[in-house]
């Protein structure tokens, strides 16, 4: 193997490993490459991916591009440089409450605008009857 292509396949597992990081302080469901894919393109208006491309993703065999990357660092909560490029340090892991709320609020934000009247009702309903 040439020093280039050994340069190339250490950056795509270093760029892996930073994906996992952000993967497992945020939703360690998002490992399975067919979780993945769904939520990312729940989430994605213009760029969709498939099973495969998440599990090159996830393997080192891909790097994402760079609008991918962007939509998967605002989603997880990582910098783009630190994702692409390892340029800051990894994020500290939050507290359970941390990671529930942010999940919450992603998953809130990728629902329809029907969907997410429906569940501003049911909370409203709820906080009523406490």
């Amino acid at each position: 193997m040439k020093s280039s292509e050994r340069t190339a396949v250490q950056e795509k597992a270093a760029s892996t490993e930073r994906l996992k990081t952000a993967i497992r302080g945020f939703d360690e469901n998002l490992l399975s490459p067919t979780v993945l894919a769904r939520e990312f393109n729940r989430r994605s208006k213009n760029s969709k991916i498939v099973v495969t491309g998440a599990h090159k993703w996830l393997t080192g065999e891909a790097i994402p591009q760079q609008p991918k990357l962007q939509l998967l660092s605002n989603w997880l909560g990582v910098s783009v440089q630190w994702l692409r490029y390892g340029v800051l340090e990894a994020p500290a892991p939050s507290d359970k409450e941390q990671k529930r709320q942010k999940k919450l609020i992603n998953n809130f934000t990728a629902l329809s605008e029907r969907d997410k009247v429906i569940v501003e009702r049911l909370i409203d309903e709820m906080i009523r009857y406490d």
